[in-house]
């Protein structure tokens, strides 16, 4: 086995070491399973079996300093078919702040998960013995932040570095005889810098509130030593219309600059591959540019605050030259839930996106998965109604930089015995590369588009059962490969039940299907009964 996820694991818990007084949460569990998965199209004609044996951690933290959550949990299933192979699938989620002080807090999140590859090839509904264009990811994020005031000026300043591993890939695009196989097994290094000083509107004898800020981000892919660099400096005012609104308008300067290393090629500009059929790096040669823009940044907006529980900002503007619209609105519709929705745009690599991402997640968050891993599963939805998040990183890894923009909505709710989550996202990426002309494929100025629905309704049927139902859906575009646009979708229904403290139950039923492009029509149904042990 890979020592991969202990290191994902034992950065997590390094990252949370937590005072003596404490009080914390701690609940181990083993878990036995019997899957059986089936294609009910007719297609395949296959009907396969296998037996999953789990284990994992629950992790809940609560003190005035302390809180936050850490579950992780390992499968792997037995299948009982020689045609089919094992799989191991690890899963986990973290986010944690310690806050010393009302100034200073540490922040800590991570995340284990099997994702989608490339969208140019379809992947399985459930990761149950067929792990095709799949890769097992980890990542972990942490850093200080600040929050200070000086008279009335306010100090703001935040550091983060970020780690982000793709490995056991199954999604390598072989593009055929002499041409290589598509790297999906990476390693991303990132830090991201930032520090602001104003004054809120009134204070200073002055009708406008001001910000003065600037940033510094890079990002190290330890393939082909790609590059990513990026700052700012920019000043922003907001002027109070009324006691609700005001508007916003900021300006600067910024820059960004990606870069990668030559690749090995022989006198004939063919490219050297390894042993696997990978490019390598010809660090010999001058860089190649993926992305080289700076200039003045300007935006313009609106904040809206009705009340305490409701948010709304939208800005507009250029960057580059370039047209980009951001906006982020939240509303507490009641104690027991929320909305929220998020635009973005933005320059990124796989692993900044993701740990950026993972960072902002609530640190009480609900693991409202399906009961059978999937891949389409990329909400996070928050505790009693609390404020959730999208990853819509996860939605394909890619080793190159590319321009991220999008929208998600989540929406979290608890009432009585129901417990409700909903979120829809779309995600645009426009990929940055180095063209190298015939030597090899590459992705500059492919593009990737994606929409997915995530849902889940739990019902406590007593103190001791519970059902779940999950339903999820997709549908992908890419023009790499000369790939087709192609829709997933399925759902699954959970029965759960208590016989101890110590002793839990689960039956669960899914159904999966695809549909588009150059995939089969296939339809794959899914039972699984499991037992739970709590340590």
């Amino acid at each position: 086995m890979s020592t991969a996820p202990h290191k994902a694991l034992m950065l997590l818990i390094a990252t949370v070491a937590t005072p003596a007084a404490a009080r914390t949460t701690i609940t181990p569990y083993i878990e036995v399973q019997q899957v059986f998965t089936a294609d009910l199209s007719g297609h395949q004609q296959d009907a396969v079996t296998y037996t999953g044996a789990a284990a994992g951690v629950d992790i809940v933290l609560n003190n005035p300093h302390l809180h936050g959550r850490i579950d992780y949990r390992y499968d792997h299933y037995f299948s009982w078919s020689n045609k089919y192979q094992d799989t191991d699938i690890h899963n986990g989620l973290a986010s944690v702040v310690y806050q010393p002080t009302p100034e200073i807090s540490l922040n800590a999140g991570g995340i284990a998960t099997r994702a989608r590859g490339t969208l140019g090839r379809e992947t399985p509904g459930f990761l149950v013995g067929d792990l095709t264009n799949t890769t097992q990811v980890y990542a972990a994020e942490a850093g200080p932040s600040y929050a200070g005031h000086i008279g009335e000026l306010s100090f703001n300043a935040d550091y983060r570095f970020g780690w982000t591993k793709s490995t056991d890939s199954t999604g390598g695009f072989d593009l055929g005889p002499g041409q290589p196989v598509l790297e999906d097994n990476f390693t991303t290094t990132d830090q991201v810098l930032d520090a602001a000083v104003g004054m809120a509107p009134g204070s200073g004898k002055l009708p406008f509130g001001w910000q003065l800020s600037g940033g510094w981000n890079q990002d190290n892919v330890h393939f082909l030593d790609a590059r990513l660099r990026g700052y700012f400096a920019r000043l922003d005012v907001t002027v109070p219309v009324s006691s609700t609104l005001a508007l916003e308008a900021g300006a600067g300067y910024g820059g960004d600059r990606a870069s990668q290393a030559a690749i090995l090629t022989d006198a004939d500009g063919n490219a050297i591959l390894t042993s696997s059929r990978h490019l390598q790096a010809d660090k010999s040669k001058p860089r190649l540019l993926s992305y080289d823009q700076d200039g003045l940044i300007w935006d313009v907006g609106v904040l809206w605050r009705p009340s305490a529980r409701t948010t709304l900002e939208v800005r507009g503007g250029q960057r580059f030259g370039q047209t980009v619209v951001t906006g982020h609105f939240s509303h507490q519709i009641s104690p027991e839930a929320s909305v929220e929705v998020v635009a973005y745009d933005d320059i990124e690599s796989f692993g900044r996106q993701l740990t950026s991402e993972v960072g902002a997640l609530p640190t009480a968050f609900d693991s409202l998965a399906p009961a059978i891993p999937t891949t389409l599963s990329g909400c996070v939805f928050g505790t009693n109604g609390g404020q959730g998040a999208c990853i819509p990183a996860l939605q394909s890894v890619n080793s190159n930089f590319y321009r991220s923009r999008g929208v998600y909505a989540n929406y979290s709710s608890s009432h009585g015995p129901w417990i409700y989550g909903l979120g829809i996202g779309y995600e645009n990426r426009h990929y940055l590369a180095p063209d190298f002309g015939p030597a090899a494929f590459n992705f500059s100025r492919e593009v990737d588009q994606s929409v997915t629905i995530d849902g889940v309704v739990v019902r406590k049927l007593s103190p001791v059962s519970s059902l779940t139902l999950n339903a999820l859906g997709a549908w992908y575009d890419s023009n790499a490969f000369n790939s087709h646009g192609y829709y997933s979708y399925g759902g699954a229904a959970a029965y759960n039940r208590s016989f101890s403290n110590h002793l839990s139950g689960m039956a669960s039923l899914g159904i999966f299907s695809g549909s588009g492009g150059n995939s089969t029509n296939d339809v794959i149904g899914t039972g699984l009964v499991s037992l739970r042990y709590q340590l």
